[in-house]
């Protein structure tokens, strides 16, 4: 006599895979459609750094709103940004943030620890040719762990926001995009330590300039505003707004 359920057992088989297949579908269409209602629900509500929202940022902070709002829409820094941008590109700035300590360039969003024991060895006068322990990874030649540039150049601060006293024995000039990721890592990791240790003690100069970088459509008009901002005495407070919401994006 045929046992019956040898015959349905490949039968059952093939209704498996074929049904497993069918939810694999139907799962990946629910998973495109809850990324699209995402997408669709962060594009109705804006870029952090759209027109609108860079116009509240200044109303939140109480500026004179129709003075801010004119210089942004007659676009009367946008000079001045393009000025910054190229500006830092004859000083070999290539990408954000960039960062001139005492002259010498450091590109990248490095860790507080790598700033920090640069400005230490700065603070105390310490020999290049004859870097100690704290610096020595970023002159060994390999690029792959950090390198700074050792030829120093004299960044010109006139028009620059700055912090701190303009004594300080080390200064760090900032070349940054508002829209960049990696700024934003800076800002939310490193600056406020920095500022905590070395700018509120008195011991550096902190600097901003703006760099734009031309594939982040909201950049240019992010600088231009934090400049109207500081027409009216308020860069670091609209810069910390600017940084602040890029941090958490709604």
């Amino acid at each position: 006599m045929i046992d019956m359920s040898k015959r349905f057992v490949p039968i059952l088989l093939v209704v498996t895979v074929v049904l497993a297949f069918f939810v694999g579908i139907l799962w990946q269409k629910v998973q495109n459609l809850e990324k699209s209602g995402k997408t669709a629900v962060k594009t109705a509500g804006g870029s952090p750094l759209g027109l609108d929202n860079l116009k509240k940022y200044a109303k939140e902070l109480k500026l004179d709103t129709k003075k801010f709002n004119s210089c942004l829409d007659e676009g009367k820094m946008e000079q001045k940004v393009k000025n910054e941008l190229s500006y830092g590109e004859s000083f070999g700035v290539t990408g954000t943030p960039a960062f001139f300590i005492n002259g010498m360039l450091l590109g990248g969003a490095y860790p507080y620890e790598t700033f920090k024991a640069v400005i230490d060895f700065e603070l105390k006068g310490g020999d290049w040719e004859k870097p100690d322990s704290s610096v020595k990874l970023l002159v060994d030649g390999d690029v792959d762990n950090g390198e700074i540039v050792l030829d120093r150049k004299e960044v010109d601060l006139a028009g620059s926001p700055t912090k701190g006293e303009s004594s300080a024995k080390v200064k760090i000039v900032e070349f940054s995009d508002f829209e960049c990721p990696y700024c934003v890592r800076f800002y939310s990791q490193t600056f406020d330590r920095i500022q905590k240790e070395y700018v509120d003690t008195g011991k550096i100069l902190f600097a901003y300039k703006q760099f734009p970088l031309s594939f982040h459509q909201n950049a240019q008009k992010a600088a231009e505003a934090s400049l109207c901002a500081g027409e009216q005495g308020r860069f670091w407070e609209y810069h910390n707004s600017l940084f602040t919401t890029s941090s958490n994006p709604q």
